[in-house]
């Protein structure tokens, strides 16, 4: 069986993970789950508590350790903020056998806010405020195990060709 590569992009919102893990995705054709789009499929309508991005990160992860298992490759899209929510990632390495990279994006509180600004409001992310993801982006507890972006300065294209450079 071939070894898979589980490649984590984690960060505070509106750090510019789902862009460059959607294109890397893409760019590799590899499958990109999204702790976002894990939660509005599995709990659709659900309030965004923190009990609701639990399930999505056990729903995601599973998929994640199936695809991983069966040797192909994936992409971790999601904030991965709390020590918890990246327990699992070491397990499903181990069970699986797959490479590991994490890429975290780090962004400046004001860059975030521009970004929320420019999105628009998103009826799936209510508790999204300005307030919000700039304290996200001054907080976050970044580990620096992996490949750290500083996203305020990188142009995605950039980004992506660090990326490509880890990752090998």
């Amino acid at each position: 069986m071939a070894q898979g590569l589980l490649i984590v992009f984690a960060g505070p919102p509106c750090a510019g993970k789902s862009t460059l893990a959607g294109e890397l995705a893409r760019r590799m054709a590899i499958p990109c789950l999204s702790m976002d789009a894990t939660r509005r499929r599995i709990l659709p309508g659900a309030a965004h508590t923190r009990a609701d991005r639990e399930a999505a990160y056990r729903a995601m992860h599973f998929a994640a350790e199936l695809l991983l298992r069966a040797g192909a490759s994936a992409i971790l899209d999601a904030p991965y903020g709390h020590a918890e929510d990246r327990v699992e990632l070491a397990h499903i390495v181990a069970v699986s056998g797959a490479r590991y990279r994490l890429v975290e994006c780090r962004v400046s509180p004001e860059t975030a806010v521009r970004r929320l600004r420019q999105r628009g409001a998103d009826a799936d992310r209510p508790d999204l405020t300005e307030e919000v993801v700039a304290q996200a982006a001054r907080e976050y507890p970044y580990t620096n195990s992996g490949l750290v972006l500083d996203l305020d300065e990188l142009q995605p294209e950039d980004a992506l060709r660090r990326v490509a450079e880890f990752i090998l």
